[in-house]
């Protein structure tokens, strides 16, 4: 199984820890030039790299992410349910106040869904227009 060295300090100086790609629920754009976060059930944690690199690198290794907005790349095996009238995916079967999300763009919302179901038939699609 992959795993990626990350850190759980944003400034990458605290000693790496190793995370299951099986474990990432999705990655996102930090505020610092170069910047991921990478995010778990658990935690938040942080390497380097733009997301371009690292959706490529892990779809280039089995792993089945998505670009979901120009911040978001989300682990489609991971997603639960997806939230047609807020936009958002949830990695838990019941969702709550603080479950994880992930924002997918309003304006690639029906493209995005489209593919999602068709990489994972698991997901329930809530508030979303069946065509």
């Amino acid at each position: 199984m992959l795993s990626l060295t990350v850190s759980a300090d944003p400034g990458g100086i605290e000693r790496g820890e190793n995370v299951l790609v099986d474990k990432v629920l999705f990655i996102s754009k930090g505020r610092k030039r170069d910047q991921i976060l990478v995010h778990t059930f658990d935690k938040t944690y942080y390497m380097v790299g733009t997301l371009r690199h690292w959706e490529n690198f892990l779809n280039s290794n089995g792993y089945r992410f998505l670009n979901v907005d120009r911040s978001n790349t989300l682990n489609v095996e991971k997603v639960k349910i997806v939230n047609g009238i807020f936009k958002d995916a949830y990695f838990e079967d019941e969702v709550t106040k603080t479950s994880k999300r992930c924002p997918i763009a309003y304006h690639r919302f029906d493209e995005v869904v489209e593919e999602m179901g068709f990489i994972n038939s698991k997901i329930i699609f809530t508030g979303v227009a069946t065509k």
